[in-house]
């Protein structure tokens, strides 16, 4: 007899972002890189252009400028 095929199960956005984060910023001490991968992997579960840049903007942005600026 043969066996049904499964059902795959469908990630929602926000667990994908989760999923993204809980891999990723624990590496964010390991450089600038894992920072750049985590903007990207998120931009393509929003698939929302705008809303990246202005989340880039908002949270990213940020630490990056206090890293650079020494004010961390």
């Amino acid at each position: 007899m043969a066996q049904k095929p499964s059902k795959k199960k469908q990630y929602t956005k926000g667990e994908l972002n989760k999923l993204i984060d809980s891999l990723l910023h624990p590496l964010f001490v390991n450089g600038d890189a894992f920072v750049a991968i985590d903007t990207v992997l998120h931009g393509l579960v929003e698939q929302d252009p705008k809303q990246t840049v202005r989340k880039f903007i908002r949270y990213t942005l940020p630490k990056i400028l206090d890293k650079a600026f020494g004010n961390h």
